[in-house]
């Protein structure tokens, strides 16, 4: 799993990136079919959250990995949307209840 806490800006997505990338590496060598990425923890972000997790998104998929993005706050959520990309990533935004499934 990777999680992720704290701002996801400009000034932290290369570190994040890079930090991802080999997880990423690990989890192929290990044939990890899915990881998880935990979003909860986030604080901030902006569009280079979304930079991080497409390119991620496309290491995963070259590497034959889903990438289950999870916990996302309504700010990346909300980016996403803005810019299109909800589809690519599939974005499961933070929720603290469960789905309720109401037949009328």
């Amino acid at each position: 799993m990777l999680t992720l806490s704290g701002p996801l800006t400009q000034l932290e997505a290369p570190r994040v990136l890079r930090e991802g990338e080999a997880q990423l590496g690990q989890a192929r060598g290990a044939g990890v079919a899915t990881l998880r990425v935990d979003c909860a923890g986030l604080s901030q972000v902006d569009s280079s959250a979304l930079a991080v997790l497409l390119s991620w998104q496309r290491t995963a998929q070259a590497a034959g990995i889903a990438l289950d993005i999870a916990g996302a706050p309504q700010a990346l959520s909300n980016l996403a949307t803005l810019y299109g990309v909800e589809s690519l990533l599939a974005i499961a935004p933070a929720s603290s209840a469960a789905p309720h499934h109401t037949r009328h």
